[in-house]
């Protein structure tokens, strides 16, 4: 009863917010993007991006689209800003839901439901990362309860969302028992990506997907390639991928392991962005109740004082220009924060100190236990 309660009023909290904020530049440009789509169309979208004005009349750089085509159908479902969010915060009930049926006697469960890095991300920022996490705690949820079909059809819909969800598809495969589900598995996930990708993927292939292979994030303002600044950040981002696929060689159940690449991916990367905290969110309930809660209160307050620095009152709502080079400096000192503390996590999942696992589903046993080689 008391998670249900949490859970409910932090899904009040973030339609709270989407409704009466107008959200990062995230959120702008999610609304820019919809209306390239429906003047020139996707093909421009993708080659060109979209450049507008901020609040206060600053032109901002050009912001690349770099999402899958899948998301070009939800950009006409979900084109407002406050559509985006909601469906952010829904999203975040659906992975406490899976949370909770995969560890149903942690209490701890109440820090992720009121979690401010969720609160702030889903209910705030704008972007698509809570939706693209919940498709990925379900592919471990159903993978774990021997259901590969919709294991792969949920990891097909993750990887519809962003792309990043395949640094983590070497430790399902590796963890699925045998050829034939694997290929199960495989086959499930291309064919929902495929499905939603058309028509776009027919007409344009290779422009889409140089648009999102191309994608870094954010860098030079963030872990190695700040504190590195001559660093290749391209070299970097390859470092960081290829760390994280490697990780499924480790005998560690999947559940554990997807925490583990989601920690150290972000913890090696060159790139940022706030929004990228929504990644670590499901995993944390694997840490100790202080862990636990010195991640969310640190990582919630590192970027509520971004968005405090970065934001002015405008006619629609309180808006947070994050792409203003004045308020880098906040964002980095913010930034090295988290980098810590991501890595002060890793380790500790790294190191394996009596991290909480999901309890073993039923009649079915879990196929996570060990990896399958």
């Amino acid at each position: 009863m008391k998670l249900l309660c949490a859970g409910f009023i932090a899904l009040l909290l973030k339609l709270l917010l989407a409704a009466s904020t107008a959200g990062t530049n995230d959120a702008r440009t999610w609304e820019h993007d919809l209306t390239t789509l429906r003047t020139v169309g996707f093909a421009e979208l993708y080659r060109s991006g979209v450049q507008y004005e901020s609040p206060d009349g600053r032109p901002s750089q050009r912001q690349a689209f770099i999402h899958p085509p899948a998301v070009l159908h939800a950009l006409r479902i979900f084109g407002n800003r406050f559509w985006l969010r909601a469906a952010c915060a829904i999203a975040d009930a659906g992975t406490l839901v899976l949370l909770w049926r995969m560890f149903p006697s942690r209490g701890e469960l109440l820090i992720i439901a009121l979690s401010p890095i969720s609160i702030l991300i889903s209910g705030f920022h704008g972007n698509t990362d809570p939706i693209m996490m919940f498709f990925l705690v379900a592919t471990v949820f159903f993978a774990d309860r021997g259901n590969f079909a919709r294991a792969g059809i949920a990891f097909g819909l993750a990887c519809s969302v962003k792309l990043i969800p395949l640094i983590f598809a070497p430790a399902i495969l590796l963890c699925l028992p045998g050829l034939r589900p694997r290929l199960k598995w495989l086959a499930a996930s291309a064919v929902v990506w495929f499905a939603l990708s058309l028509p776009y993927m027919a007409q344009e292939p290779l422009l889409i997907l140089r648009s999102m292979l191309g994608y870094s994030g954010a860098t030079g303002l963030w872990g190695f390639s700040l504190i590195t600044s001559h660093a290749d950040d391209s070299a970097i981002k390859w470092i960081a991928l290829l760390a994280a696929s490697s990780l499924p060689l480790m005998k560690r159940r999947l559940f554990e392991q997807c925490g583990l690449i989601a920690f150290l991916f972000l913890f090696l990367s060159p790139g940022f962005g706030l929004q990228y905290l929504a990644w670590t969110v499901p995993w944390t309930v694997m840490l100790q109740r202080r862990a636990m809660l010195a991640y969310h209160a640190i990582a919630g307050g590192a970027a509520l004082a971004i968005y405090a620095a970065a934001s002015q009152n405008t006619s629609a709502g309180v808006y947070a220009d994050l792409l203003n080079p004045a308020h880098f400096p906040v964002l980095i000192l913010m930034g090295i924060i988290c980098w810590i503390i991501i890595g002060a996590n890793m380790a500790i999942l790294w190191a394996g100190r009596n991290p909480v696992l999901p309890a073993t589903p039923g009649d079915r046993g879990s196929i996570a236990a060990v990896p399958h080689y």
